[in-house]
């Protein structure tokens, strides 16, 4: 019955959902409030810390009452919902032919992200690992294909991906996650050492693909995409090196985003678990 309900009623179930979660789930407190104390130090005060690590939580229960009303999205109900900045950009992307790199996170309702691409015609889809309920995996796969996205399962479909650029369409990915079984490098976020994956850059440099990071954030109960600016892809000959400055490029744009909108991130994820060894 949730998907029949109006969008304002399901956030307001869904805030309160990820409250009770909050309160609940003591472990998983303690560990945002620790990474939020490890980031952003004494930036922010631990009052402050309480009340972003609360939102997040509440951010997360809207988002999953919002992704139970994906069913119903049309492109008229995307338009209505969802405003969007620097579409100029994704334009201009496209016309050099290579496709896209969404660059993305963790971070707001990340699947309104993709299907509102999909809704507007863009071909394409996200890159997704297998998740630990095949159940909500294949009713997850089938509400992103009926709004036009495809899934392609991490690691399994890298050549896919790369003729699906080479054919100018877009691929989302979002690799702000610590996934060690992954090709990655430690590169600098929030001050500190974090693996991350270099499947993006990987891409990017064997494609030509440009890189666009995206993000979308809300505002009160409807929703706007940030498309920033294009990340420099810029072949040296050291792919190594290249793959290194790639990765920390949008590392830093992604960062910046968190700190702009620190509830809108899963702070609960172990971000920084895989340290460099000596």
């Amino acid at each position: 019955m949730l998907p029949l309900l109006p969008l304002r009623v399901s956030q307001w179930l869904g805030r309160n959902l990820g409250r009770v979660a909050f309160w609940c789930l003591k472990s998983q407190r303690e560990l945002t409030l620790q990474h939020l104390r490890l980031a952003l130090g004494d930036a922010v005060t631990a009052v402050e810390q309480h009340h972003v690590a609360r939102r997040a939580f509440e951010h997360l229960g809207m988002n999953g009452l919002e992704w139970l009303a994906c069913p119903k999205l049309n492109r008229t109900t995307a338009t209505r919902w969802i405003a969007i900045d620097g579409m100029e950009r994704v334009e201009h992307a496209l016309a050099r032919g290579n496709g896209i790199i969404f660059i993305s996170a963790h971070f707001g309702n990340w699947e309104l992200l993709a299907a509102y691409f999909g809704l507007l015609g863009f071909r394409g889809g996200v890159v997704a690992r297998r998740l630990r309920y095949p159940e909500y995996e294949s009713w997850l796969i089938r509400a992103r294909a009926a709004n036009g996205v495809e899934t392609f399962v991490r690691d399994t479909n890298f050549k896919e991906l790369v003729r699906r650029l080479k054919n100018n369409q877009c691929i989302g990915i979002m690799p702000d996650q610590d996934v060690d079984s992954v090709e990655g490098v430690h590169v600098e976020f929030f001050g500190r050492p974090t693996y991350t994956p270099t499947g993006p850059a990987a891409l990017a440099l064997l494609t030509g693909a440009a890189m666009l990071p995206a993000f979308i954030v809300r505002e009160d109960s409807r929703f706007r995409i940030l498309i920033d600016e294009e990340i420099p892809v810029r072949p040296t000959g050291d792919r190594a090196r290249d793959m290194q400055d790639i990765t920390q490029a949008w590392s830093r744009v992604t960062e910046r985003y968190i700190r702009q909108f620190p509830d809108h991130w899963v702070w609960m994820h172990r971000r920084w678990k895989t340290q460099p060894q000596h």
